[in-house]
């Protein structure tokens, strides 16, 4: 069991479209930005602790979800956010010190708030879906008022979830 921390996005119609076609795992996950990547099992005290810690000068805030960006390694696709990435970038510094701090996902270097759209196998694939997802405009807005900690199983499957409302 590893558990993650995550802002869960709103439905929308056009993600969740996108999302079905280009991204194997979608049926495991709900459109999320991850602020904390898989980590081992923690004491349940001390995460709890960190966590409220960690978020308890950040108030609710607005986000906007808006423009494509490749990753860098493999063959990613993110929907970026704009408004609010900020403060995300708060929120993932934040629970990244002490508890927390060795957890950072090494593939990212350098945090980038997103919703992942699609994994592909090449360059090609990406770019055909790239250019068709542009014709879209998929655009997001919503305001965050929690963020959630998901313990999930060795099969990616959700066991159970804890929301921290931002105050």
């Amino acid at each position: 069991m590893e558990n993650v921390i995550l802002i869960q996005v709103p439905k929308n119609k056009e993600i969740e479209k996108v999302r079905k076609k280009y991204d194997p795992n979608h049926k495991n996950f709900k459109p999320h930005i991850s602020i904390v990547y898989p980590f081992p099992k923690t004491n349940p005290k001390d995460l709890d602790e960190h966590i409220k810690n960690s978020i308890k000068k950040i108030k609710p805030f607005k986000i906007t979800l808006n423009g494509l960006k490749k990753s860098t390694k493999d063959y990613y696709l993110y929907l970026l956010v704009d408004k609010g990435e900020g403060t995300i970038k708060k929120l993932y510094k934040n629970l990244h010190r002490k508890l927390l701090n060795k957890y950072k996902n090494k593939d990212m270097p350098r945090y980038i708030p997103h919703i992942t759209l699609g994994i592909f196998k090449t360059k090609k694939e990406i770019d055909e879906a790239l250019k068709e997802i542009k014709k879209i405009n998929l655009r997001l807005e919503f305001t965050l008022n929690k963020i959630s900690l998901l313990t999930i199983d060795k099969n990616h499957k959700i066991k159970s979830t804890k929301g921290y409302k931002l105050k």
